[in-house]
């Protein structure tokens, strides 16, 4: 009775950080740095799992974890390797430095909200995957809970409705107070994921009914289109996989260098002036040709084009440009003018190929195609919106990459490194909240 108990604590302790983590999105610490809450509760979930790992070690289960944490942030390493290299060939000041990798380690540190997905893995194993959601979805409803008690129901409802029968074409001044963006993309994520992965169950689909309610009071047309791309592409997969799982996989990264590719035909597009002749042709790109002319100086499409090392852009836009933005709304165009034409590529490998192969390896295809279709989500909505920035939806990512084939990951682990499989890690756990 007591270690239920206890077992129950945990699983709130847990919970309830990950509630503050996904709530909490503008404040901040002040310790000579703004140190975000997210940032500090996302390092507050891992430290509490590796206590408890001291404690009660599951190595197998533990190593797991953290490999995939560090694995799935090896952008992380690229960016900050390949922008010491520019830093050192260009001798910049040591402030540059410091600026532009606290840019990447103290506002959207990859690897923090990675390992806080691990944590979550490593407490609940793929049961982690829906206490996530879970964490995410009380923390949107207290949200919208506040707007409701302000406005009323009535309202709130009345612009809702309008809001999704007119495709998002009248916001209404209440429904936009619920537009919490970054979390709609994280529900996105998980609406690929539960898609692609249904169900059939009562919690299941009462995850899903709250998850569409909370990413529709949002409406980020973006993010719909993302996943209505990722789908189509993860259908086509499951369905090649069904009748011939290698074909699938060569499929899988077929697409991904593809994708590699257009990436880079992206930014050549954009220095080609593509958004202004958009513009003459009558298509509204909001404003994106003004701020592609204002950053055009910075960069030249060519492999002699070193870069500007990480934060580069971002300070110009809010210390000396007038352009009434404080990003370029482009992940891809920012990163090609930080890292460089070399650096770029090298990044576009280590966010797609790399997690890819390594999530698939070993013949799990499903879980190649799973890691495929956020990928290319997240590419789709990084397109228009700074969603590479989103730390949170990192963490996302994360848990549902690692998380589908974690369990067996860390059966396989473990019995490579001693030969057999202890009781602890035997049982699957992947469904057991659902």
């Amino acid at each position: 009775m007591e270690n239920k108990v206890l077992e129950k604590a945990k699983d709130f302790y847990f919970i309830a950080f990950a509630v503050m983590m996904y709530y909490f999105l503008n404040e901040y610490i002040d310790v000579g740095l703004h140190i975000t809450y997210r940032h500090a509760f996302a390092l507050v979930l891992f430290f509490s799992a590796t206590l408890l790992f001291m404690y009660k070690p599951n190595i197998a289960r533990g190593f797991t974890a953290f490999k995939d944490a560090c694995i799935y942030s090896i952008p992380l390493l690229v960016t900050t390797v390949v922008s010491l290299f520019i830093w050192f060939v260009e001798t910049v000041d040591v402030g540059v430095i410091s600026r532009g990798l606290s840019s990447s380690f103290i506002y959207a540190n990859m690897l923090s909200f990675a390992l806080a997905a691990g944590a979550m893995l490593y407490i609940f194993g793929r049961r982690g995957i829906w206490y996530n959601l879970v964490a995410i979805l009380i923390a949107n409803i207290l949200m919208i809970v506040t707007v409701i008690a302000q406005n009323g129901l009535g309202s709130y409802m009345s612009e809702f409705i309008t809001l999704v029968t007119t495709f998002a074409g009248v916001t209404g001044d209440i429904i936009v107070q619920a537009e919490i963006h970054e979390l709609a993309f994280c529900l996105g994520a998980y609406l690929i994921y539960m898609f692609y992965k249904p169900k059939k169950s009562i919690v299941y689909f009462i995850l899903l009914f709250l998850s569409l309610f909370c990413f529709l009071s949002a409406f980020k047309r973006i993010a719909m289109i993302a996943i209505a791309i990722a789908l189509v592409f993860g259908y086509l997969l499951k369905f090649v996989a069904h009748y011939n799982q290698k074909t699938a996989s060569r499929l899988v990264t077929f697409f991904v260098f593809v994708v590699i590719g257009l990436l880079i035909a992206y930014i050549a597009l954009i220095k080609a002036d593509a958004f202004e002749l958009l513009e003459k042709a009558g298509i509204n790109t909001s404003g994106r040709v003004e701020i592609y002319n204002a950053v055009d100086d910075f960069y030249e499409f060519n492999p002699g084009f070193l870069g500007n090392g990480i934060g580069f852009l971002t300070y110009q836009l809010n210390t000396f440009m007038k352009v009434g933005v404080a990003s370029v709304h482009n992940d891809f165009l920012q990163h090609f003018i930080d890292l460089g034409f070399w650096g770029y590529i090298i990044w576009l490998v280590s966010m797609t190929l790399i997690r890819v192969w390594y999530f698939g390896r070993k013949g799990k295809v499903e879980d190649a195609i799973i890691t495929f279709m956020l990928t290319l989500y997240l590419i789709i909505v990084s397109t228009t919106d700074n969603t590479m920035n989103y730390p949170l939806l990192t963490g996302v990512l994360a848990i549902l990459m690692m998380g589908n084939g974690f369990e067996e990951n860390v059966r396989n682990t473990e019995f490579k490194m001693f030969g057999y499989i202890s009781d602890a890690n035997k049982k699957e756990e992947s469904d057991s909240l659902l």
